[in-house]
């Protein structure tokens, strides 16, 4: 009996296969990251490395330098793809990205205040960096219900408190010295994983696992709220606490990248766009392809980012770079299908 083309194509494209070729594809990017650099390592030093076979320095670049840091790529990027996987959906707008909640510029006046006026070591730039950003996101919350609960209102919220956030970051810079405070809050502000390390990974390690559990077990939830509040009231889900949980889930992640990373742009609002292109609107599917997508586009970013030129480039200049372009592409290519699927 001859096989039906069509069919086979059909299964081909099924969404388990898509988001297991996702997975793949993370992992293809996460072994070339662990090979490029100034340091370039070959398979069979690779393979060395893995069986306690290659030399001592190979040894070292791969297990302190460069696994942590591909790992920590990963995993954040993956982290900012959730966030803005479920911030789009709940709020229902595909143009949402996780800053809209004032996670990552309260994530920025915590560390400016570390920086300029602690003159703080990294560890505690990264506590504050990251209790900024969940400050910030409850303050806005919490805000939105004051004035409505509505979505519009969170949205606004999220603006003000975005904008009160950078005027204090501003009123920092002015005020910091020029020599050394300065150049260090611009350099973390820029973003990057030029810093990366076990301790570091360790860290937030907790916080994503947590973040990522609470959207991964709500993701029935997130259907439902995607609907809109009338619809989702109709079928009994208790909305202001699912969306308070779920908000509090994406700033989780979003802070605990930027307090080890700074600012890293795009991934969150590109990445859930492209795995509703390809799997559809339904969260059990869009939710682990946005990880794998996340996480792949954020290790080619830093790839790139400490490949391209001798001196490291800002990650969040790469991911602005690439993803500019191909969200104009997604646009440009299928509109509001992918939302509207």
């Amino acid at each position: 009996m001859s096989r039906n083309p069509t069919a086979a194509r059909r299964w081909s494209w099924s969404p388990p296969n898509i988001i297991t070729g996702g997975l793949v594809l993370s992992l293809a990017l996460l072994l070339f990251s662990l090979c490029v650099g100034r340091y370039p390592l070959s398979w069979s030093q690779l393979m060395g490395i893995i069986t306690g076979g290659a030399d001592t320095g190979a040894q070292r670049i791969f297990w302190y330098v460069r696994l942590p840091r591909a790992l920590l790529v990963l995993v954040a990027g993956g982290g900012l793809a959730l966030a803005g996987t479920v911030l789009q959906g709940i709020m229902q707008n595909p143009l949402i990205s996780p800053d809209i909640i004032g996670v990552s510029a309260g994530a920025s006046l915590g560390a400016a205040v570390a920086i300029v006026m602690m003159g703080a070591d990294p560890k505690t730039i990264q506590l504050l960096a990251f209790v900024g950003g969940i400050t910030a996101t409850l303050t806005a919350y919490f805000l939105s219900r004051a004035t409505g609960g509505s979505i519009i209102s969170l949205v606004l919220s999220g603006i003000i408190i975005n904008a009160l956030a950078q005027a204090g970051v501003s009123l920092l810079k002015y005020i910091a010295d020029p020599l050394q405070e300065l150049p260090s809050l611009e350099f973390w502000l820029l973003g990057g994983f030029y810093t990366a390390d076990w301790k570091r990974l360790l860290s937030i390690l907790p916080a994503l696992v947590l973040g990522c559990a609470v959207i991964i077990v709500l993701r029935w939830q997130v259907n439902v709220l995607s609907q809109g509040e009338e619809e989702a009231l109709a079928l009994g889900a208790p909305v202001s606490i699912l969306r308070l949980v779920l908000v509090a889930a994406a700033a989780l992640l979003v802070a605990a990248v930027v307090s080890v990373a700074g600012i890293v742009g795009w991934i969150g609002l590109v990445a859930p766009h492209i795995a509703r292109l390809l799997v559809g609107n339904n969260h059990k599917l869009t939710l682990p392809l946005s990880f794998s997508a996340g996480g792949s586009l954020l290790l080619l970013a830093d790839t790139l980012a400490r490949t391209l030129t001798r001196a490291e480039i800002p990650v969040s200049v790469v991911t602005a770079l690439v993803g500019a372009p191909f969200l104009a592409y997604l646009l440009w290519k299928v509109g509001e299908e992918p939302w509207n699927r």
